[in-house]
């Protein structure tokens, strides 16, 4: 039996971590753990300032490091950003781009080019869409967003996308409001209906890795694992907890193993 690929916990320190002892103290607080994992590999996203002392501890394959947004221009007169080559350079496998946190600080244009970047520069885009609200055009929000970056980004290489729905009315700062494993499967039915239209064939979408993101923790990721078709998750608010971390990934570790045992016996 050919075993599907890992899961995926992307964990998302955003701002949370606020120096390099902290940053790399934080990581290998969880590494020797995700190094055991059979069914789960980590992208840890730190702060871009520590993206490169972090990945220098990134020596497994269960463990990589992702950037949280870059710039899609190699070099120029750019001040304060941080290029997508320096993000490679520095270490980084994967960048975080379009989160809802940013995408007011961005035009979709913008996205897509980061995202194109990205890609030429053989890293894996986590592109993130989700609408605001659940209100009738919500199907059509996710369509949009979409088309804005696919019919700007070469058709190619669809085994390095990850595409993240994190509907942002799920990850408001002040509440935890997460969506239901039923919205994530209706939200992700949209999803690869649009991708299908856009690549023109479904083998394509098949090779895209979809995650979940949004008031994810360890109380509610059992009900994505049991009745939901995700290939991963966006961590965020927790992404800096190894307490909380150590439960999802043993939560994920168990049902990964649970059913691999059931289809034997089947």
């Amino acid at each position: 039996m050919m075993q599907k690929p890992k899961k995926m916990i992307v964990a998302n320190w955003k701002m949370n971590v606020t120096s390099e002892k902290d940053a790399v103290g934080l990581f290998n607080s969880i590494k020797n753990v995700v190094s055991k994992l059979d069914y789960t590999q980590m992208i840890c996203c730190p702060p871009h300032m520590y993206v490169n002392q972090v990945a220098k501890q990134a020596n497994h394959k269960n463990y990589r490091v992702g950037g949280q947004d870059a710039y899609p221009e190699e070099s120029g007169s750019r001040t304060g950003e941080t290029s997508v080559l320096m993000m490679k350079n520095a270490g980084a496998e994967y960048v975080i781009l379009g989160h809802s946190e940013r995408r007011h600080l961005e035009t979709k244009s913008d996205v897509a080019r980061k995202v194109t970047a990205v890609l030429e520069h053989d890293m894996s885009p986590i592109i993130c869409i989700g609408e605001e609200t659940r209100d009738k055009n919500w199907k059509k929000t996710l369509q949009q967003q979409l088309k804005d970056v696919f019919n700007r980004v070469p058709k190619k290489n669809p085994e390095n996308i990850i595409i993240a729905y994190e509907p942002i009315w799920a990850i408001s700062s002040d509440k935890k409001n997460p969506a239901t494993s039923t919205e994530y499967m209706e939200a992700l039915e949209v999803i690869k209906k649009e991708l299908q239209k856009i690549f023109k064939t479904a083998t394509a979408v098949s090779k895209i890795r979809f995650l979940y993101g949004g008031s994810l923790d360890d109380k509610n990721i059992e009900d994505f694992l049991k009745n939901a078709d995700v290939d991963g998750f966006l961590v965020g608010r927790v992404s800096h907890d190894p307490r909380i971390l150590m439960t999802m990934f043993r939560l994920v570790e168990d049902h990964v193993h649970k059913e691999l045992v059931e289809a034997i016996t089947k």
